[in-house]
């Protein structure tokens, strides 16, 4: 019994430094990364990216919503363009050289579809204080992404003031 004794203790030492030692090189292999990566430069990026300008608003935090509200034609073909997997959707806004521009991260397919006087599709984005009250913008609707365009939205501006609701209202067709 005693020597037994011995042997799980010995055992259950083992483990408790085997233990901290694959802490303690873990520690030192996420210490060796980041200052090894400080180094280097990243790759130059095919496409440029692009962000709208932004303007001096006083920022509260909430930030603001701009919703789409697209109306189906009543002679849309539903049987062969679904409203969620053949519609994409890109929002641009229009640069100081007049050229329209998609925003990063401001695209892809509707988020619901209801009935109402016709069918609806809406889309929700969410937009930070930072981008308050700027514009011009236009939301794009395309069947496929780069694909046919269906429609343009009027241009817009994004709400000015924290915890505001923008909403722009289109027609498609097919």
């Amino acid at each position: 019994m005693k020597h037994r004794n011995f042997v799980n203790g010995r055992i259950g030492i083992t483990y408790l430094i085997a233990l901290f030692s694959f802490v303690a090189l873990g520690l030192l292999l996420a210490a060796t990364h980041d200052t090894a990566a400080d180094g280097y430069d990243l790759p130059p990026r095919e496409t440029p990216v692009t962000t709208p300008p932004t303007e001096a608003v006083e920022p509260n935090g909430q930030g603001a919503r701009v919703h789409l509200h697209a109306h189906f034609s009543q002679d849309w073909p539903w049987d062969t363009l679904h409203w969620q997997e053949d519609l994409w959707l890109k929002v641009q806004w229009l640069d100081d050289h007049g050229v329209w521009q998609d925003v990063d991260g401001w695209q892809g397919t509707l988020d619901g579809i209801q009935q109402m006087d016709d069918w609806l599709g809406m889309k929700e984005l969410w937009l930070a204080d930072s981008h308050l009250g700027t514009g011009p913008y236009r939301w794009q609707v395309m069947v496929q992404e780069d694909g046919r365009l269906l429609a343009t939205s009027d241009q817009f501006y994004l709400p000015s003031k924290g915890g505001d609701l923008l909403t722009v209202e289109m027609m498609l067709e097919p």
